[in-house]
């Protein structure tokens, strides 16, 4: 049986419905729908949220209608602009003000809530413009900047006081930790809500109870302490920590895939703040200065509170390959095809992707190494038999040296490790000797036997690296021996046996060495010595006769210095480019942190360490290399910018959401590579949001930006 039928398709429509958009001023204070006095008379024409401490802001127009001359709502500036202007259809400074939106569904959201600043009037002979500029609520948040800090008592880091105190609220300062210890935080039984405080950054004790500021830290410290709520609500602290951590390839690997499940397919460490005073700033700066550094973003969004009031919270998110971030989509139909809104969103599109700014490498410059050693040092002057007489050794009382030739001034006084080579006495050979220290047992060569120190002068310090029992730093020592047989000047072996000297010198300032400053060097007050090898029993010290002519009781003596110098190397806080970043070239930046990172070591044979290998009592490295890979993270791929233009109103997209690719035309806008080895995609991120309402349309426009600071 034959059969037949006709279907004729509807056309596409080229356009989707508007949604209904309304303008209240909202008064708190009043319960239910009282809170919300529509204003038929204004117009919404823009709102926008951007990335970053920026409130949201939104512009109005007032709606002039002189077609009656009994309207209620004022038809001429004269009656909105002046100051003292009021009235039900008036918007006042600082009025609050809500956005709602109602879909063509029926659904209402929370578009914008904020206060209303800034009129403006646009006079002309064929027309006049009445409107003016609302800024978020969040915009309260800058009312009061930083001032002061939270600190906790130093005698009890754990469970002390917690007091406000009018001090700089500068975090880790000068490198040094100045934060509370680990799970010793304000609400520390509630991880949604705990943060910690300050503490002296000068404690110094053992165990040390203070601990650096990490990002995770510092951002739940200023949320907690200086938003007080009222208009911005802070975000669930539990995973805050963890969310601000840099986030490097494990081991032996160049790529980073974050969606590999239990076997995390990266490694995770704290970003250490550096030096950073906040006194002063406003907290949302404050966050956006540490987060944006890192490759980090924060948002204000405006919601709804579940029981009609508008409710706003600041967010804090990744820019990374961080699965927990939204991923969205841009539609357009196929090429050829005919246009379909239903399948396409996009009505203007313009894109830029810049390789200029990438930074894959980046190595972070520290302060120097510093190392702890016992030096034996040499005479810096040329001891002449005679002068120990009482009549020659007149001229070396302290009291004649400013008349006594530079030699002189130096004779019995000066003794020097001569680590430039500049000259000193060798007693094994009883001559002058420019060689320079041998300071390769300290700074040994590199793998292919290259010498890792330059011979140049390095001053001594007055305190060690090693502590007592108080956990207080020890100072530079010196002592004597006479039965030491090493070569002099030389980085001490452990032979001999040493008596501490109390007093009667100083570190010389130019370079690793003493200076005599008693008054007369043949009787250096060298104190009491209780130990079973005594170098000198009587407690004075002839000084020049033990050099000019030794000869029992007084015997040459040699003097060893204890002290801590700098290392010509820094921390080897280095990162090379991954296969990641999508250039062929290595762009290394180099970062300047020598404020904050450090390591001392206490050298083998040292005075404090008996032991024939070194000892390491501080070491930045993990610190300092967690900080180089989240810089390289935060630079390694192209920015790209640009914006979208969907025609419509559309509420589901948010700053921060990231945009992966365009349908239709198979385009990713992936800014990474390495996709088959595993290495999760990044994308740019949404950093701006507008919408748009005119006369003839609404719009949305993404402005899109993966650019890192």
């Amino acid at each position: 049986m034959a059969g037949s039928f006709d279907f004729d398709p509807y056309d596409a429509p080229l356009s989707s419905p508007a949604a209904a958009v309304c303008v209240c001023r909202y008064d708190a204070s009043q319960a239910g729908d009282a809170q919300y006095q529509t204003l038929p008379n204004v117009r919404c024409d823009q709102i926008q949220y951007r990335e970053g401490p920026e409130p949201p802001a939104a512009r109005f127009s007032y709606v002039l209608d002189d077609a009656t001359a009994d309207a209620p709502a004022p038809a001429d500036f004269g009656g909105l602009w002046p100051i003292d202007a009021s009235g039900p259809y008036v918007v006042r400074n600082d009025d609050r003000l809500v956005v709602l939106v109602t879909s063509p569904s029926g659904a209402q959201r929370i578009l914008f809530d904020g206060f209303a600043q800034s009129p403006q009037v646009d006079l002309t002979s064929r027309s006049q413009r009445v409107s003016f500029l609302a800024l978020g609520a969040a915009v309260r948040c800058w009312d009061v900047p930083i001032g002061g800090r939270r600190q906790r008592n130093a005698d009890d880091p754990r469970n002390g006081n917690v007091v406000d105190v009018e001090l700089p609220s500068r975090f880790n300062p000068d490198g040094r930790p100045n934060c509370t210890p680990d799970g010793a935080d304000v609400n520390q039984g509630d991880a949604s809500a705990s943060y910690p405080v300050f503490l002296d950054p000068h404690i110094d004790r053992v165990p040390d109870p203070r601990t650096f500021w990490t990002l995770g830290k510092f951002v739940r410290y200023v949320l907690s302490v200086y938003n007080d709520q009222t208009y911005v609500n802070n975000p669930d602290f539990e995973r805050l920590d963890a969310l601000l951590q840099s986030r490097p390839p494990i081991n032996g690997s160049a790529f980073v895939d974050m969606n590999a499940g239990d076997a995390k397919g990266y490694s995770a460490a704290d970003v250490v703040v550096r030096d950073f005073d906040a006194t002063n700033t406003p907290w949302p700066e404050a966050l956006a200065a540490q987060l944006d550094h890192a490759g980090f973003g924060l948002r204000f969004v405006t919601g709804e509170d579940g029981v009609g009031a508008p409710r706003n919270e600041i967010e804090i998110y990744r820019k990374d390959a961080d699965d927990a971030g939204l991923i969205r989509e841009l539609l357009l139909p196929d090429a050829g095809d005919d246009l379909n809104p239903a399948r396409c969103n996009v009505a203007a599109m313009h894109l830029h992707r810049d390789t200029r700014p990438i930074v894959n490498a980046v190595t972070v410059e520290t302060n120097q190494r510093r190392v702890e050693l016992s030096v034996v040092l040499a005479p810096g002057f040329i001891p002449t038999a005679g002068d120990e007489t009482a009549t020659n050794r007149i001229q070396f009382l302290r009291a004649n040296l400013a008349a006594a030739a530079g030699d002189s001034q130096r004779k019995y006084r000066y003794y020097v490790a001569d680590e430039a080579g500049d000259g000193h006495w060798n007693p094994a050979a009883a001559s002058w000797s420019n060689a320079a220290l041998d300071l390769s047992p300290v700074f040994p060569n590199d793998d292919e036997g290259g010498s890792t120190y330059v011979k140049r002068l390095r001053p001594g310090s007055t305190s060690l690296v090693t502590r007592d029992a108080q956990g207080r730093r020890l100072r530079a020592q010196l002592a004597l021996s006479r039965n030491y047989n090493g070569a002099a000047p030389a980085v001490w072996d452990g032979t001999g046996d040493w008596q501490p000297i109390s007093g009667g010198w100083e570190l010389l300032e130019d370079r690793l060495g003493v200076f005599v400053v008693v008054e007369d060097p043949e009787a250096w007050p060298i104190g009491d010595f209780t130990g079973l090898t005594a170098q000198e029993p009587s407690r004075t010290l002839r000084g020049v006769t033990s050099q000019a002519n030794p000869s029992a009781p007084n015997t040459r003596f040699f003097l060893r210095l204890t002290t801590v110098v700098d290392d010509d190397l820094m921390l080897p806080a280095a990162v090379d480019a991954r296969p990641a970043s999508p250039t062929k070239f290595t762009r290394r930046r180099r970062v300047d942190a020598r404020d904050h990172f450090g390591m001392e070591t206490v050298a083998a044979h040292s005075a404090f360490n008996a032991a024939a290998i070194p000892v390491t009592l501080r070491d930045d490295t993990p610190r300092a290399l967690a900080w180089a890979e989240q810089l390289r993270s935060a630079h390694e791929l192209p920015p790209m910018a640009g914006s979208v233009t969907v025609p419509s109103l559309i509420t589901s997209y948010r700053v921060g959401d990231r945009v992966a690719r365009i349908n239709g035309r198979d385009v990713g806008l992936q800014t990474n590579v390495g996709a088959d080895q595993g290495e999760s995609p990044v994308y740019p991120v949404i950093s701006a949001l507008t919408w748009e309402f005119t006369a003839d349309r609404q719009a949305t426009v993404i402005e899109l930006a993966d650019a890192r600071v």
